[in-house]
Formats: structure tokens, sequence, C-alpha cells
């Protein structure tokens, strides 16, 4: 505040400085009514005499810098007397002077706030008000008083308004450096738990001496960097969504296989966390963007399991009229009712002192909460302390589209990958290695490239990088390799960006689009898939006739 009061000083004796200097010019002729000799010599003196005023009070300020609110009120109400008694000796020629009370009234306002604005305005309607009835030229013009009057008051209140726009955007950007803060903070706290973790199970390793000890800290090992890709996940997932950059695509989907495939995903998380996961097979077919909707899901199993430690996840569906809700039960440790109203705010974390920490960085139910908005759907949380948490996407719309069973239904990933011929286009040496010698023991034969080849040899899959360096792009490495081959290759296409061009691209071009970090069981489930269904076109047999039709829909919590 000692800054803002220091600039009003600064500014009084420069309005002295410039106020002089305007009296001399119409002293000597400047303008069609000059300023009477007497006059003049009145309002230079006078000027001095306030500018010297103001030449203490900023020493003053300067000397002792505590805020003062008579000071303020004090130097405000001289200042207000200075220019009205300018205004009415000086007549005519120095109605410019009024352009210096406007400049004081925004100036109070803008440094000291709303409450000086205020009183400044008031003062202003007093001063004009003054000038009215002792003032010859004022009194003679009440139109001009009226228009100043009208002035005084339009220009503060918009003044005034920019203030409390300024104010609330001020406010929203400390919040945000506060939110950043404390991201930041625990961002690095996630990120320095698996990597510290890892470096001593790499320890660990090199020191092992049986088997089943190797395959013991490899699995830790598969579990920490699990860790950092969830992290890296819900980081796209929100830049994504502050970009505007994501759209609901809705269409016809049946729950059922997509329920089952996030199980699927999740089942070895659940294995690590001691945690029973499980699912209420149904039939509901509802209208929705099913890339968005397993986010969602996946979003909330994941949070289940992570706070469900050594007990149950149970996942189900609820039919309500035209619309269906898909529940998340858990019986973990619950949360406590007074964090209850900010649990869907971004970077919250609902986490009381002596809990476990189960790492994340309050990303998860705001990722779920703007990605149902966005689908005109609603996000509903219901949890107590010790007893555990139902959260629920409600509202998803049913849809009246007859779907096909069999194409529709989930595909099994047992399938082996033995023989499965794949064309790998990475620029990351360590990255084209790790992720050969992975598929290689799952029985593919990879042709691995740094760069887009020259020529290949026939696959089943080209799996390419978006960005292969040098300006080469990983969708025309495919464009290139169909081409030569004169068919149309299955592509999974892999990339770290956000952009909703890339996945433009990648739906127009047909190709399937893998978001870094891809985790291996991901990666392996869609192989197998894809494996499964190449040789369901050579064969022409349905792999699923034999399976048994889907039961009911849960209709009730069940354990």
């Amino acid at each position: 505040m000692q800054t803002a009061e220091l600039g009003q000083a600064r500014v009084r004796v420069w309005f002295g400085l410039i106020c002089a200097s305007y009296i001399v010019a119409r002293w000597a002729g400047l303008g069609q009514a000059p300023l009477p000799d007497q006059s003049a010599i009145h309002l230079l003196a006078f000027t001095a005499l306030s500018t010297a005023y103001a030449a203490i009070v900023f020493w003053i300020v300067k000397r002792f810098p505590v805020d003062r609110v008579g000071r303020k009120f004090c130097t405000l109400l001289i200042d207000m007397f200075v220019l009205t008694y300018t205004m009415a000796i000086g007549g005519e020629p120095m109605m410019l002077i009024y352009a210096l009370l406007v400049g004081v009234i925004i100036g109070n306002g803008m440094r000291y706030g709303v409450l000086y604005m205020a009183a400044a305005a008031i003062l202003a309607q007093v001063s004009l008000s003054t000038l009215a009835l002792l003032s010859p030229f004022w009194r003679a013009n009440p139109e001009l008083v009226f228009t100043f009057s009208i002035t005084a008051i339009v220009l503060p209140s918009t003044a005034l308004a920019l203030l409390r726009q300024t104010a609330k955007a001020r406010d929203a950007a400390l919040e945000a450096m506060q939110v950043k803060s404390r991201f930041l903070a625990q961002a690095s706290h996630d990120l320095r738990q698996p990597i510290h973790a890892i470096g001593y199970y790499l320890g660990n390793l090199r020191e092992s001496t049986t088997k089943a000890e190797r395959e013991g800290i490899i699995d830790r090992i598969d579990r920490a960097l699990d860790s950092v890709s969830g992290l890296f996940k819900s980081l796209l997932d929100v830049a994504q969504l502050d970009s505007g950059t994501i759209a609901a695509r809705p269409e016809p989907t049946r729950l059922g296989p997509l329920l089952a495939e996030i199980v699927q995903q999740n089942e070895q998380s659940a294995h690590w966390h001691d945690v029973r996961l499980r699912l209420v097979p149904t039939t509901a077919e509802v209208m929705v963007d099913p890339v968005l909707l397993s986010t969602m899901i996946q979003n909330l199993v994941s949070n289940a399991i992570k706070h469900a430690r050594g007990s149950s996840v149970l996942i189900g569906v609820r039919r309500t009229g035209q619309t269906v809700s898909i529940e998340v039960h858990d019986q973990g440790i619950g949360i406590e009712e007074a964090h209850l109203p900010h649990i869907f705010t971004e970077f919250y974390r609902a986490h009381m002192a002596g809990d476990r920490d189960v790492g994340g960085v309050g990303l998860g139910l705001n990722i779920v909460d703007r990605l149902a908005r966005l689908c005109g759907m609603r996000l509903e949380l219901q949890s107590r302390r010790g007893v555990g948490t139902v959260v629920r996407i409600a509202l998803i719309p049913r849809t009246s589209v007859a779907l096909d069973t069999a194409a529709a239904a989930p595909q099994p990933t047992g399938t082996p990958l033995s023989g499965m011929r794949i064309i790998l286009i990475e620029d990351d040496q360590d990255v084209l290695e790790g992720v050969s010698a992975l598929m290689a023991r799952w029985g593919c034969q990879i042709q691995p490239f740094l760069t887009i080849p020259a020529t290949t040899e026939l696959a089943d899959l080209i799996i390419a990088d978006y960005d292969l360096g040098n300006g080469q792009l990983g969708i025309a490495a495919i464009h290139q390799i169909r081409s030569a081959h004169n068919r149309p290759i299955p592509a999974f296409l892999m990339t770290g960006h956000s952009s909703s061009d890339v996945e433009q691209l990648a739906a127009r071009e047909g190709v399937e689009l893998l978001t870094k970090p891809v985790h291996p069981a991901q990666l392996r489930s869609m192989l197998a898939t894809l494996r499964l269904s190449q040789r369901d076109q050579v064969q022409g047999l349905d792999p699923l006739q034999d399976l048994p039709p889907p039961v009911g829909a849960i209709t009730a919590h069940q354990g």
C-alpha cells in the first residue's frame, strides 16, 4: 500500500507542475479567452503553494511508509479543495483542470480501493455544486456543470467495474499460482517416490540370485512405473480438457464389453493392491462416446482400487428409465464429510493425517467430472469414512439402435501372438530396442527401424511413432508401407501429443492411436485382439458362438 500512496503523491507533484505550466500558457494568450493578469498571478502563487505541499506529502510518505487512512483522506480533501479553488478563480480558461479532478477520483480508486473512489466521487459532486453556487462563470453555464457532474459519475463507475474485474482476475491468478505450487509439490513427491524405489529395486535386481526373487523385484518395478504412467496420463487428460480440443462423438455402445475390457486392464493393479475386482454383467446399450466413457470409468476404477486395499471393488450398471448409471462401489477408507464439497476440485486430495499415502495429485475425479459435463452426464459421489465410497456416472442415455451381439462382444486376449509379423518404427534407440525385445518375447516377428524404411517385408501390423525426427511423420511411413505392399495393413500410431489434430488425422486414416506411455499389458491386449480378428477373417469363424449369453444388469448394490 505504501507504494500506491507514494505513487499518488508523485502524481500530485506532477499535477502541480502541469497546472502551473498551463496557467502560464493561458496568461501568455493561448486560447480564445486569455487569463487576466490578476487571476494568473493569484493562481500561480496558489499553485506554487499547493505544489510545495505536494512535495512535502511525498517526502512524508517516503519517510513514514506506514499505511495511514487519515493521511490519505486528508490529502484527498486538500486535492479537491485545490482543484475547486483553481477552477473557481480561473473560470472558463481553467475548465481543463476538471480533467485533473477526474484523475484524482480514478487515481484514488485504482490505488486505494472502492471506498476511496466513492469518497472522491462524492467530493467531486460537492466541488461542482460549490462552483455552480459561487463562481459567476459556472453559475452562468449550468449545462456544463451538469455534463461534468454526469461525467464524474460515469467514469468512476466504469473504472470501478474494471477495478472489480481486475481484482477477480488477480485473485484467480493468485489461486492458480497456489494450485500450481501445490500441484508441483505433490507431483514432485509422486514422481520421486517411484523413481526412488526403482533405484533400490535395480540394485536388488543386480544382487538377486534366484528366479523367484528376480520376478518379485521386476513386479515391483512394473508397479512403480505404472504409478508414473498414471500421473502422466492424468496430466495429458487435463491438458486436453484445458485446451478445449476434446469433443464428444456419441455412438451406440454396448456397456458389457466396454466394462469387461476395463476390468481386464485393471486386474494386475487390483492384484498388487490385494483388491477383489468384480463386475456385474450387463446387456445395457447406450449412446455415448466410448473413448471418453472408458477414460471416465478407468479413472474411477483406478481410484477405487488405490483406496480399497485388502477389500473389494464392484462395478455395475443401474437402469433408470431412459438412462442408465454406471456405479463403482468400494469398501475402502471412505472420505471425511468435510472434504465432500471440494472432492471434484482440481488438485484436491481428501487426505487425512495418518492415512496411508496412495499417490496421485488430485486430478482423477476432476477429470471425470469435466468429461461427464462435456458429455451431458452427471458425476455423483456418496461416501462415509470407514465404510466406503460409491461414485456414479449418471444420465447416460440408452439407445434404441439394435447392436450386433457377436460383433460387440469382448474378444478374448489370451490368443498367442506367436508368428505375428510387426513393423516397428521408432526414432528413439532405447525405446525401439525395449519394445522390440518385449514383443519378441511374446512370439512376434519384429522388423525394427529408426527411420522410414525404404523397403519392408509384408507384415500383419505397423506400429509407428508420430514424430520420427528430421521432419518425418509416422503417418507418412504408414502410407509408404501400405502403398509398397498395395494393401491396407492395420497400423498403430504412438504419440505423446495431446493435440486434437493428431486424433483427427489418425481417425481419418483408419489408424489406432496409442497415447504414450503405453502399458505393456495394454499393448499386448490390443495385439491379441487384432491377431484374433485377422484369424477370424481368414477362417470365417465366430470365436464367441459357444459363450453363454450375458445375464441381467445390476439392480441394487451387491456386496
